[in-house]
This record gives structure tokens, C-alpha cells and sequence, in this order.
């Protein structure tokens, strides 16, 4: 199913934003160049910028999962966005050069290194590519407020089913939404960033794949009907799951 099929079957703005991927285009990468690009290579679990922390760098995932966390007075912690390759991890220190968040690796990761300078020399240089990252960033906050009005306002079948048509935007090519999806995170991990407990996505999972919206086999989810997941996902459909 193409992309622009799947938020068509949506008719729904919360929908269209969280599935857009926190990426540049082709046309701004290549105006920042390979030159200024580092590597760094993240073992799993290891802290890639910490919370409270100056900005240095914004980091683009080659390889891998990111999750970004932000931790309370208490200690406890919230999930506040995954990662995938060619997505961007840091955006969040922008405004204010601060980290607002911690970022670690969810599996062994790979990022390419922006340092801060670097981009602030690109940028003047390359206004459009200014304007980009400033889009991106709007990007980035109009998701994080729809995925509260998500946690807040929906039904825990209607935000896994959102949260899956979401990763299966950003992982598509070509315009494609992709079908197979390989998710290296765990339960515990989906229900801290949908807000809900493991068991309930445990069972979230299970009434979407004996309503056959889905087949899944350990980490690997196959959406088998994505137009009716996403009507799941949009109070659109009517049947009893």
C-alpha cells in the first residue's frame, strides 16, 4: 500500500503527523554533505546524550534503533519517541540548546555525528536548508502533540493500531508503506510510550491478529489488512474486535 493511500483510508490529522518521519530530504543531506558527518558506533543500551545536557550535534541513525526518555524529579521515566535509520535524534535541544531528553540505544546502533558548528556554518551558507530544519522541527513538536492527544484521548486497541501504521510509514520506501515490520523494542517499551501497561499491549496485539489485521511472529508484526487497521485505528470501523 502506498503511503498517501493509507492516510487517504485515515481522514485523520493525528494519524498523518505521527507518521512522518523525523528525516531530512535528499536534497538537504546532500546540501550538508559527507564532509561533515562523523560516525559513532552504540553498544545497546548506551547513552547517546543525556538529559539536561548542552547540545553538541544532531545525530542521523544509519543503523539500528534510538528511543529518547525523559526522566521526572521521581526518577521515572516516559518513552517519548523511537528512531529508525535515516531519522534524526537531537531535535529536541534546537530551541534552547539543551537537551530535553536522553537518548540510548534500543539494539546495537550506528549514528553519523552533525556537530553543532558544522551544521551552524552549513546553514548559513545554505538558507533553504535552514528553512528545512526549521520545518523539521515543527514536524517533530506537531507530533509530539498529537501523539499526547493520542495517549490521552484513545482507546489502547486504537493507539497500538496507531503506533504500527505509524512505524510502517517510516519504514517504507519509495512512497510505499511497508508491511513487514521488524520492531526490536519490547512490550514493556511500546506500553511506556503508549502509556498503557505490557499486559494490555500484549492483549491489544492479540485481538488485532485474531480480527486478522495482523500476524505476528516474535519481533516481526506483518500487517495483513491495513486499510481495516487503519480504520481500527480512526473509530472508523464498526465491526465488533
Amino acid at each position: 500500500m502506498r503511503v498517501a493511500d493509507l492516510l487517504h483510508y485515515s481522514r485523520n490529522a493525528s494519524i498523518h503527523e505521527l507518521c512522518l518521519p523525523h528525516s531530512l530530504s535528499p536534497l538537504a543531506l546532500a546540501q550538508l554533505g559527507d564532509e561533515v558527518w562523523r560516525e559513532r558506533q552504540l553498544v545497546r543500551g548506551e547513552t547517546l546524550f543525556r538529559q539536561g545536557h548542552g547540545m553538541h550535534a544532531l545525530y542521523c541513525v544509519t543503523y539500528g534503533l534510538l528511543k529518547t526518555v525523559i526522566v521526572d524529579n521521581e526518577g521515572r521515566e516516559q518513552i517519548t519517541g523511537f528512531h529508525f535509520p535515516t531519522e534524526l535524534a537531537g531535535l529536541d535541544a534546537l530551541p534552547r540548546r539543551e537537551h530535553v531528553c536522553m537518548a540510548s540505544a534500543v539494539t546495537a546502533s550506528r549514528v553519523r555525528v552533525l556537530p553543532l558548528h558544522r551544521l551552524q556554518e552549513a546553514m548559513h551558507q545554505a538558507p533553504a536548508l535552514r528553512d528545512a530544519f526549521v520545518d523539521l522541527v515543527g514536524r517533530a513538536l506537531a507530533q509530539h502533540e498529537q501523539l499526547l492527544l493520542v495517549v490521552n484521548q484513545r482507546r489502547s486497541i486504537e493507539r497500538l493500531a496507531i503506533l504500527l501504521l505509524s512505524f510502517s510509514c517510516r519504514l517504507g520506501r519509495n512512497g510505499r508503506a511497508a508491511t513487514v515490520l521488524r520492531l526490536p523494542m519490547s512490550r514493556a517499551e511500546i506500553a511506556n510510550y503508549l502509556g498503557l501497561t505490557q499486559e494490555t499491549v500484549s492483549r491489544a496485539f492479540r485481538r488485532l491478529q485474531t480480527a486478522g489485521m495482523l500476524t505476528v511472529r516474535g519481533k516481526n508484526v506483518t500487517l495483513t489488512d491495513p486499510a481495516r487497521l487503519t480504520r481500527c485505528a480512526t473509530e472508523d470501523w464498526s465491526e465488533t474486535y
